[in-house]
């Protein structure tokens, strides 16, 4: 049973791993976009990557490797690497629901009023804007920032006694 947890484990922190960096290659793209519409796409992708498939791949990973953990005999009062691991997890649970989906709900919603305004001849920048794309990017570099930190406790030697 082992083998399956750490399976599942793995596969659902790269699967939110690459709806996260998803989500930042959409972003880039619709920085580089012209058009109002092109960036409401990409940035309504990025509210269904962040909703349907980030936020359950993350609540996977914490609880699938608390189910490992414990397969292989770990337990949090003896293990600090443990506890730090669920505390980054937690962080990153924390950052995604307060910070990072409303943000991209946010883009979104102001991407599509823009490009509704461009449809009847408006231009220019939504108000707001700045300020979320500026709060989305904190969260999603924090975000990739704890990744790593995370993915080196998950699968480094570190010599942590069973």
């Amino acid at each position: 049973m082992p083998v399956v947890f750490h399976y599942l484990h793995l596969l659902f922190a790269f699967a939110w791993f690459a709806a996260v960096f998803g989500a930042h290659w959409n972003t880039m793209q619709a920085k580089r976009a012209k058009d109002w519409s092109a960036r409401a796409t990409l940035f309504g992708v990025n509210r269904t990557l962040s909703a349907m498939i980030a936020l359950p791949m993350l609540l996977g990973t914490g609880i699938v490797g608390n189910l490992l953990a414990m397969q292989l005999g770990y337990r949090m009062k003896d293990t600090p690497l443990f506890m730090a691991a669920n505390g980054l997890w937690a962080l990153l649970v924390l950052i995604t629901l307060v910070i990072e989906i409303p943000a991209s709900g946010a883009l979104g919603a102001l991407a599509h009023a823009s490009a509704d305004a461009a449809a009847r001849g408006g231009s220019g920048e939504p108000a707001g804007w700045s300020k979320e794309l500026g709060r989305w990017r904190m969260a999603n570099m924090v975000q990739l920032l704890l990744y790593i930190v995370l993915l080196a406790i998950m699968i480094a030697p570190w010599g942590v006694a069973k």
